[in-house]
């Protein structure tokens, strides 16, 4: 027979030991850097890879120079499981120099269908995997051959030692599928029918719905500083249409006799938190054959609150009236122990998740050297204003641009000085002049060069981004490997 004592002094190993697995897993997961142009660049991205941004490109289209092709790609690595989201909007904002514009692309029917709409009646919607012909613009959403190439673990030791550790050939790391959400529109319908040619393209991820506990937060958790007791939790759905998810609840613990007790109770979920109003004690009855339900008793508990950081770590936060536990309230820390078998966790936040213009920018230019954390870069990605952009994030750029450039071993030979070179990346968007049909070189609005600008699926812009950060022949050596299509949706077919 198990002894009280010697199944508390099993549970406290057992769960401590799969704690200490799980937490070493999740530290190793913290601890990888984003890699990539945009992928992964902090953690709310990486959570929500359906919002998570991978690039942006735009660029004329080489068969029609009254067309510009807009392209987002999102979610990291996908396969053909992988969908868009119905609770996110995918978003374009385009300033023409008199206007701020904004295309919104939104999936329904089990992200099956798109429908998107801009500025002056702009506008397409059907079916995903195919072109869609609209008001004035056109659009292709579904998977593709990601076009993005990079060598992210040479990038990684870069990092880690302060000295260029590419080698020559490089690995393509991105040598996989992304989704892409491909937008064709009627140049003359974003730049007043050319009077305003020159424009500054970003695009954003806006989560509207599916936020904060979801079904996966079903399972047992407990207090790691405290293995022994725990809780059961499960997430239902709602007990009538469009009310909120609820939770039903179990308890097991001691009062102050140390009695084994079970605290049980549901209430509702709103975001990240966990209400349960009404919590009651049980006790009496015997084991089975002779359990008599009439010998159990109810008593009232008082309120529990469960708050959750993510899929792994919460509080539970009580307040008593059933004094047999000794004490009017208090905070305990919820570790997970257990997932629920094929149904995954997901914590998504709401509003803004991630953004991007220009590549690299927020991988390689904020918190980086040094390595200070993710802060910073979650406040990038959140912050929606452009005006606001310089104000908060230019010294950042500025300090790491200077790092960066001591990466070759010479100070002082990056394309511009940190501070200029700042002051120009810190407005993070592409800019393309729409005047012009050839599209070959990055950043050639902002040097002055007689081309379109923009970014096009085939330039090397780490390269080219290397070249302006470290200075002149710093390469990855990776080349582009996919094989585009000559016409629209130009992407490559998925591999």
């Amino acid at each position: 027979m198990l002894s009280v004592n010697k199944g508390q002094a099993w549970a406290r190993t057992f769960t401590s030991s799969i704690f200490a697995t799980a937490m070493g897993v999740s530290a190793l997961l913290i601890s990888l850097p984003a890699i990539a142009a945009d992928h992964r660049d902090a953690p709310t991205a990486t959570a929500d890879p359906a919002a998570d941004i991978n690039d942006i490109y735009a660029f004329m289209n080489p068969n029609d120079s009254n067309e510009l092709v807009l392209v987002t790609t999102v979610v990291p690595a996908a396969d053909y499981n992988s969908r868009f989201s119905d609770a996110v909007e995918y978003r374009v904002y385009i300033n023409n120099g008199a206007q701020d514009l904004t295309i919104t692309c939104q999936f329904t029917q089990q992200s099956n269908r798109v429908s998107c709409a801009g500025d002056g009646g702009l506008s397409a919607s059907g079916g995903i995997e195919r072109t869609i012909q609209g008001d004035g613009m056109r659009v292709f959403a579904g998977l593709r051959d990601d076009p993005f190439f990079f060598d992210g673990p040479a990038f990684n030791a870069t990092r880690t030692t302060l000295t260029p550790s590419f080698t020559n050939p490089g690995f393509n790391s991105f040598n996989g599928n992304t989704l892409a959400l491909v937008i064709g529109v009627d140049k003359s319908r974003l730049n007043n029918g050319g009077a305003n040619a020159v424009l500054k393209v970003w695009a954003a991820t806006v989560r509207t719905g599916e936020v904060g506990v979801s079904p996966g937060f079903s399972g047992l958790w407990f207090d790691a500083t405290q293995p022994g007791f725990g809780t059961h939790i499960e997430v239902l759905p709602p007990t009538t249409a469009g009310g909120p998810d609820r939770v039903a609840m179990t308890w097991y613990t001691y009062d102050t006799q140390g009695r084994q007790r079970w605290i049980v109770g549901d209430g509702t979920i709103s975001g990240n938190t966990m209400t349960i109003n009404n919590a009651y004690s049980t006790s009496g009855g015997l084991f089975p054959p002779n359990f008599d339900s009439s010998q159990v008793t109810q008593v009232p508990f008082g309120s529990i609150t469960m708050s959750f950081t993510d899929c792994n770590t919460g509080s539970l936060t009580f307040t008593a009236t059933d004094t047999s536990f000794g004490t009017a309230g208090g905070t305990l820390n919820l570790n997970r122990l257990t997932q629920i078998k094929n149904q995954p966790c997901t914590f998504f936040t709401s509003g803004q998740v991630d953004r991007m213009g220009r590549p690299g920018i927020n991988t390689v230019l904020i918190n980086v050297l040094p390595n200070t954390g993710t802060a910073l870069k979650e406040a990038y990605n959140r912050s929606s204003n452009p005006n606001e952009w310089s104000g908060l994030f230019l010294q950042e750029m500025i300090d790491n641009a200077t790092a960066l450039d001591t990466l070759d071993g010479v100070s002082g030979n990056a394309l511009l000085p940190p501070a200029t070179l700042g002051s120009v990346l810190v407005d993070d968007r592409l800019i393309i002049d729409t005047s012009k049909a050839n599209c070959d070189a990055y950043l050639a609005v902002e040097l002055m060069a007689a081309d379109c600008g923009g970014r096009t699926l085939a330039r090397d812009v780490i390269d080219d981004s290397l070249g302006a950060l470290v200075g002149p022949g710093v390469s990855d050596n990776v080349a582009n490997d996919s094989v585009f299509l000559s016409t629209f949706p130009f992407l490559g077919t998925p591999l």
